[in-house]
C-alpha cells in the first residue's frame, strides 16, 4: 500500500522539462548615429540534470542574424553557451523590439521553449511635433504649425518642402539654423474631407529616415452620442 502511494504522489508532482536558464531574455541597445550593426550576447546555462538540445532558431525579422558561440547545439547539465544576434541596422529605421524564438528538442513549432527579445533603441535625430494637423470639416481654415527639432550633435538643416497639393498651403521657417525650423500648414478649404502627406527631408548624412511625413487632414466632425455619422459622399 506504501508503495502504491508513493508512485500515486509521483505521479501527480509537474513534470520540468529539461530547459536552458538565460541570465537575461531581455536586453536594450542603444545606437549610436554612425552605427551600422549591433551585436547583442544572450548567456545561458543548461541548469537541469537532462542534456538539452538547441534545434533551431527564428527571427522575427531579416535585420537579424542569429548564431550559437562555436556551433554548439548540444549542453549537457552545468553547460554554458551564447545565443549571438547581429543586427542590420539599415533595416531598422526607429526604436523596436525584435524578437527570437528559440527550439529546443521535442518543441511544437508554434511552442518554442525561449523567446529572447532585444529593444532597439534608435535616438530621434529628427523630431517632428506634431506628426499630423487635423481641421474638422468646417472649420476655420486657420494655419497649424509643425515643428522642426534637429537632435544631433551636429546642425542639420532642413530641405526645402518639394512637391505640390493644391488643397494645403506650406509654408517653411528657420527659427534656429541647423537646430529649430517650423512648417506653417493652411488648408485651403476645409468645406469637404481631404488629406494629404508632406514630406519632410534633411541633409542629415547618418539619418536613417531620410524622409518623414507629415499627415495633413480634414475630416468629419466625431458624431456626439446618439447622433448617426453622416455618410462619405
Amino acid at each position: 500500500m506504501r508503495a502504491l502511494l508513493i508512485c500515486w504522489f509521483a505521479c501527480c508532482l509537474p513534470l520540468v522539462a529539461a530547459t536552458l536558464k538565460f541570465d537575461e531574455t531581455t536586453k536594450e541597445v542603444t545606437i549610436g548615429d554612425d552605427q551600422k550593426t549591433a551585436t547583442v550576447d544572450f548567456p545561458f546555462k543548461n541548469g537541469s540534470a537532462s542534456d538539452v538540445v538547441i534545434e533551431k532558431h527564428a527571427a522575427d525579422c531579416p535585420c537579424a542574424a542569429v548564431g550559437v558561440k562555436d556551433s554548439k547545439l548540444a549542453y549537457k547539465p552545468g553547460e554554458s553557451g551564447t545565443i549571438r544576434i547581429v543586427f542590420d541596422l539599415g533595416k531598422v529605421p526607429e526604436t523596436v523590439d525584435k524578437f527570437v524564438s528559440i527550439y529546443l528538442k521535442g518543441d511544437r513549432e508554434d511552442h518554442p521553449s525561449i523567446k529572447l527579445t532585444t529593444r532597439i533603441i534608435i535616438p530621434v535625430l529628427v523630431e517632428l511635433e506634431p506628426k499630423s494637423v487635423i481641421w474638422e470639416v468646417g472649420d476655420n481654415p486657420e494655419p497649424k504649425t509643425v515643428t522642426v527639432t534637429m537632435n544631433g550633435s551636429e546642425p542639420i538643416k532642413l530641405l526645402p518642402l518639394s512637391g505640390t497639393d493644391s488643397r494645403f498651403k506650406r509654408e517653411q521657417k528657420t527659427i534656429v539654423e541647423g537646430k529649430k525650423y517650423e512648417i506653417v500648414i493652411t488648408p485651403l478649404s476645409t468645406e469637404k474631407p481631404g488629406m494629404g502627406v508632406l514630406q519632410v527631408e534633411t541633409d542629415a548624412a547618418s539619418d536613417r529616415r531620410p524622409s518623414r511625413p507629415v499627415y495633413m487632414l480634414v475630416r468629419q466632425p466625431a458624431p456626439t452620442p446618439g447622433q448617426v455619422a453622416p455618410a462619405a459622399k
